[in-house]
């Protein structure tokens, strides 16, 4: 694993894990302590990542409300806001989408049989 501080490859993992279960390093370089989400878009969130992409796809799969989706993720134990899931939304909404085609670019021919 790749030290995300100052990417050395000396890096060595820890015996325990995250209250998530996330693994846990120790950089041999420069000190720091890392774990898997570190430098990700979900590294300080305190639910699993799993979970918060599954809301995420709830939320555009069935359109749900921000609202809709907190009520029912608390009656299943998940606390969180409805300004959570609009957060989650704006970081991982855009992760699936293709970049959008430019000008210069040949489009793929409509093939009719």
């Amino acid at each position: 694993m790749h030290c995300p501080h100052c990417s050395s490859t000396a890096t060595k993992e820890r015996s325990d894990r995250t209250a998530h279960g996330y693994r846990r390093f120790r950089c041999q370089e420069c000190g720091r302590g890392f774990n898997e989400r570190t430098g990700s878009l979900l590294n300080r969130l305190q639910l699993p990542s799993d979970v918060v992409f599954l809301i995420v796809l709830w939320r555009l799969r069935f359109k749900l409300s921000l609202r809709d989706l907190a009520e029912i993720l608390l009656l299943r134990g998940l606390v969180f806001s409805h300004e959570a899931v609009r957060d989650w939304e704006t970081k991982l909404a855009p992760l699936p989408c293709p970049a959008p085609a430019t000008q210069g670019q040949d489009r793929p021919q409509l093939v009719r049989g």
